[in-house]
C-alpha cells in the first residue's frame, strides 16, 4: 500500500467515527453535524446568506437550504428580506445563541476527549498540515 492510499484510509477511519460521536452529542438538541456546522457558520460570521453559507461550507445550495430550513422550524436562525428580493438575510436568534453557546461547550468536551492522546504540539501540526493540503 502506497503512503498516500494509507493516509486517506486512516482520514476515513477517523472521519465516520467522529461524526457518529458529534451526532450524539447534538442530538440532544435536535440537530446533526451537517445543521450544526451551518449554524457554527452563522454564529461565526454574523447575519448572512444562504450563497455565502453554501460558498463557505461547500455544500451545494439545495442542500444548504434543507438544513436551513430546519433550523429556521427549530426557531435557531431567523430570515429576513434583503433590498432584492431573492436574497434573505440569515441571523441568530437569541434561543439559537443561548444553544449555541450550551452546545459548543458539549462539543468542545467530546473533541477534548477525541484528541486526550495528543499534545497540544501536535494538535497544532496536524492543524498545520490539513491547511496546507490542496483539495
Amino acid at each position: 500500500m502506497n503512503i498516500e492510499q494509507e493516509f486517506f484510509d486512516a482520514y476515513v477511519a477517523l472521519h465516520r467515527p467522529y461524526i457518529n460521536k458529534a451526532n450524539n452529542v447534538l442530538s440532544t438538541y435536535d440537530l446533526y453535524s451537517s445543521q450544526w456546522l451551518i449554524l457554527k457558520d452563522i454564529a461565526k460570521h454574523g447575519t448572512t446568506t444562504l450563497v455565502d453559507v453554501s460558498r463557505r461550507r461547500q455544500i451545494e445550495k439545495p442542500t444548504a437550504n434543507k438544513v436551513i430550513k430546519h433550523l429556521l422550524e427549530l426557531g435557531l436562525i431567523e430570515s429576513t428580506q434583503g433590498e432584492d428580493r431573492r436574497v434573505k438575510h440569515l441571523a441568530m436568534t437569541d434561543e439559537g445563541s443561548r444553544l449555541f453557546n450550551e452546545v459548543s461547550g458539549k462539543m468542545q468536551e467530546m473533541q477534548q476527549d477525541v484528541l486526550r492522546h495528543l499534545s497540544e504540539k501536535e494538535v497544532e501540526a496536524l492543524i498545520r498540515m490539513f491547511k496546507k493540503m490542496n483539495v
